[in-house]
């Protein structure tokens, strides 16, 4: 006799992305990111990013201190879902070195290498990406924000994004 087990399957489809964008056109980000790990411990965080056109992403770096206080990086993958978007590589200085544009009637795809410098912005009304990043997550020490930059509240967030979509 087959023991029933506790569902261990985190599911999504294009069914979804409707409501999914929804809550990304109600954020006040502009965007909305739909967990498919169990939790923030998992060794793999897989993810379903919507972005609308105009969310505004401070270029960051994705860090991870360990339990002996090294710093260690993450990379990330991107699969695109729907729509159109970039994403932009910047050195220390905040000058861009890298621009790969992904768009899903393509299926693009894109690692982002460890200790990058980088944004993502959507570049049709709405663009939604597969993402894997390594786990765990915490808050203090996911990302760094690369400071030549603004941080998301502030106002002047416009004329880079702006810079970045003429690219």
């Amino acid at each position: 006799m087959m023991q029933k087990k506790k569902k261990a399957f985190i599911t999504s489809s294009k069914n979804d992305f409707e409501e999914l964008i929804k809550q990304a056109k109600s954020s006040e980000r502009k965007r909305y990111l739909l967990r498919l790990h169990p939790n923030h411990e998992a060794e793999l965080h897989s993810m379903i990013n919507v972005f609308c056109k105009g969310s505004y992403v401070q270029p960051h770096r994705h860090k991870v201190t360990n339990a002996d206080g090294q710093q260690t990086t993450k990379g990330e993958s991107f699969v695109a879902l729907q729509g159109k978007g970039r994403v932009i590589q910047f050195n220390d200085e905040g000058e861009i070195i890298d621009v790969a544009d992904l768009d899903a009637e393509q299926q693009s795809m894109l690692w982002i290498p460890h200790d990058c410098w980088h944004t993502v912005l959507a570049l049709s009304s709405i663009f939604i990406v597969f993402e894997n990043k390594t786990g765990p997550w915490e808050a203090a020490t996911d990302k760094a924000f690369h400071t030549y930059f603004p941080n998301e509240e502030e106002k002047n967030t416009e004329k880079f994004l702006q810079t970045w979509e003429s690219l």
